[in-house]
């Protein structure tokens, strides 16, 4: 059975992932009638970890803080997460996850966390086929914030400077991974040119395989 293809979305907090995502699932189900896909996220509530994970982007304060415990959170919640969508992947089952193992490198790296430690949390864990990373100016990002209903500002969203080094560890990400299919996709367009690059970047990696 051909296995199915994993692919993540990243970026800074107001990218335009949630825009995107269901964009993904209908390129994946319009290039195959007969695909399933299966949406996940990170971090997630599979184990006790996700939450806390969660509990701790949720809270407001310095971002700053905690920085070894969160990749501790999410390593761990990430071992569970693999251990429920690998088995589908194997399948045949396609996935689509809103965000991975990156988001540690941009956040938990900003935070001051090593490239080696976060590295070698995430050493077992199963490699996307690709990843797409929505790059928006950190000015954009925090006005498309501030017009969503009901948003309240968390921590890693609340820090102009911090969000700055965020976005910057998700541009290097393509050279520091550099064994990993990431590309870089300009998400300070309109939505139909983004859903173009995406197509683009999806049919040139999957369209021969």
């Amino acid at each position: 059975m051909k296995p199915g293809k994993f692919i993540v979305l990243e970026g800074i907090n107001g990218c335009g992932k949630g825009t995107q995502l269901p964009y993904l699932v209908d390129l994946i189900i319009g290039a195959d009638k007969s695909s399933t896909v299966f949406v996940t996220r990170e971090p997630n509530d599979f184990d006790e970890n996700g939450r806390k994970a969660r509990e701790m982007l949720k809270s407001d304060g310095d971002p700053y803080e905690n920085a070894v415990e969160a990749v501790g959170h999410f390593a761990k919640n990430r071992d569970s997460h693999n251990r429920i969508f690998v088995p589908m992947l194997e399948q045949g089952i396609n996935v689509i996850s809103d965000r991975y193992w990156h988001s540690n490198f941009a956040f938990q790296g900003a935070q001051g966390v090593s490239y080696h430690d976060i590295k070698f949390a995430n050493y077992y864990y199963n490699v996307p086929d690709l990843t797409m990373i929505l790059d928006v100016p950190v000015e954009i990002a925090f006005d498309r914030l501030d017009h969503r209903d009901g948003r309240t500002r968390r921590k890693f969203d609340s820090d102009k400077k911090f969000l700055d080094k965020v976005r910057q560890n998700y541009l290097n990400l393509p050279g520091v991974l550099n064994s990993e299919n990431i590309v870089i996709i300009n998400g300070n367009q309109d939505i139909e040119a983004v859903k173009k690059d995406i197509k683009l970047v999806y049919d040139s990696t999957f369209k021969s395989s």
